[in-house]
């Protein structure tokens, strides 16, 4: 079975509540999808990729390529063209949902599969079949705040909006793309339109990949729901900052007298800190979770 293991990476789900909400209305709630790749192993011998391939794989390639392009346009002269798109596209960015940002994270590839390989045989195909069999994804949730039965079916509310958002999202700027191929005829300035469109349909199509292959491990019962009685401080420190501050008991956690007939911040900046430091996340992560929490805001005024 280490042959297997050597396969698939293992997933890490976690559910941060950001937002009391009345029924039926849903919380809003960030999801931290964190997929740890297996041991790399070298390629056989007699399998090596012809060398005027990049060595990391051609999407890979092309990923860093146009993120390398993009941070020299962020150190563009003054007033320069590429500045101004920089900073317009660094705007647009922190509008973006931020549900779609920790979907496309997941590496599809390399996380569990949401069924055995359909590739193996033998001893192989037994040693898939007994590893998938005993396979879970912990979905870690506040205990405090949630319980395993929500848990699960906030998740799953979660995947139903997200998929045909995604769907949508996709068909819709491939089929745009085409039709920005006149402003391929401006000299010198790159055709800006059908870049944007290309980004924000691989971008769609990464999180719809992401979203449907999480909707199947939960449909195949691998999300195992796991209480973690750390995460519960994130909200007691944010109830008790909230009291300080003065602020009203409806955006308190714990408060009694929370508001039933308009949802309401759970979390601040501060204790979300702490679940940053408690679920050791890297910095672009990090960023996420606090623009999350900016969108939350942003969504319940």
């Amino acid at each position: 079975m280490a042959s297997l293991k050597r396969t698939w990476g293992t997933m890490r789900i976690v559910a941060l509540p950001l937002t009391r909400a009345p029924s039926p209305q849903r919380i809003i709630t960030y999801y931290s999808f964190r997929v740890v790749p297996p041991p790399i192993q070298p390629p056989p011998k007699d399998s090596q990729p012809p060398g005027w391939l990049p060595k990391e794989g051609v999407v890979k390639w092309a990923a860093y390529t146009l993120d390398t392009m993009w941070s020299g346009w962020g150190k563009a002269k003054t007033g320069s063209w590429r500045l101004r798109v920089f900073e317009f596209g660094e705007r647009f960015l922190d509008r973006l949902d931020f549900e779609e940002g920790a979907l496309k994270r997941i590496d599809v590839k390399k996380a569990p599969p949401a069924h055995v390989p359909k590739d193996l045989t033998g001893l192989d195909l037994e040693e898939a079949e007994a590893a998938w069999a005993m396979l879970e994804v912990p979905l870690v949730y506040p205990p405090s705040i949630s319980s395993a039965p929500s848990a699960i079916s906030d998740l799953q509310a979660f995947l139903q909006e997200r998929i045909p958002q995604h769907n949508k999202g996709f068909w819709t700027f491939l089929l745009i793309a085409p039709l920005t191929a006149p402003f391929m005829i401006i000299p010198v300035i790159p055709n800006l339109p059908f870049f944007f469109c290309a980004w924000r349909a691989w971008s769609h199509y990464q999180a719809l990949r992401g979203a449907r292959h999480v909707d199947a491990l939960l449909q195949h019962g691998k999300i195992v729901p796991t209480p973690e009685a750390t995460l519960d401080a994130v909200y007691s420190e944010a109830a008790v900052v909230s009291k300080e501050e003065g602020v009203s008991s409806a955006n308190a956690a714990n408060s009694d007298n929370t508001s039933t007939s308009q949802p309401a911040l759970i979390v601040t900046r501060d204790s979300l800190q702490y679940a940053m430091r408690a679920l050791e996340m890297k910095p672009d992560e990090a960023k996420d979770v606090l623009r999350a929490y900016e969108q939350a805001m942003s969504r319940i005024r």
